[in-house]
């Protein structure tokens, strides 16, 4: 009878339980090249874990006439991800680059798919200015998501 009583209060208890999944979330390592000209910044990030699914991170920043300038980024996978995802973001800098703030962000996403390309053409901004763009970077395939986030360099405004 102890024995049934035991089981029957294992099982009320297992029962009462709930389990919860978590998501993995991983930091891709990778490296990044900077092309730069007077016009445009642009970060390229790519990842070196083969047999993951993030593949690269691409953001940029190119200035778009009298104080107009145009962000743009890309997320690719190596496989078909059931999302993929790249948020932009525009930093301002008053002194010439040493402190930024943000004033802009831009979402863009994408499922079933290897790669997402989101980009905001003519943002008005302050002539003389600096700015930069941020990119964050993600790829959710079932409980996986892989993530990196890139970065341009600085840009003045015309």
């Amino acid at each position: 009878m102890k024995k049934i009583l035991l089981g029957l209060l294992s099982l009320a208890i297992i029962g009462s339980l709930s389990l919860t999944v978590h998501a993995e979330e991983i930091e891709v390592p990778g490296y990044c090249e900077y092309t730069e000209t007077e016009q445009e910044s642009i970060a390229h990030w790519y990842g070196i874990a083969r047999g993951t699914y993030l593949m690269e991170g691409i953001c940029g920043i190119k200035d778009a006439g009298t104080g107009k300038v145009s962000v743009s980024g890309t997320t690719s996978a190596y496989k078909v991800c059931d999302t993929v995802k790249v948020g932009v973001y525009l930093d301002e800098s008053s002194d010439g680059g040493k402190t930024f703030g943000q004033i802009g962000s831009y979402y863009f996403s994408e499922n079933n798919t290897t790669s997402c390309h989101g980009s905001k053409i003519g943002i008005s901004v302050k002539s003389g200015w600096c700015y930069m763009a941020r990119g964050g970077h993600s790829v959710t395939k079932g409980s996986t998501t892989e993530t990196t986030t890139t970065h341009t360099g600085v840009l003045r405004a015309s």
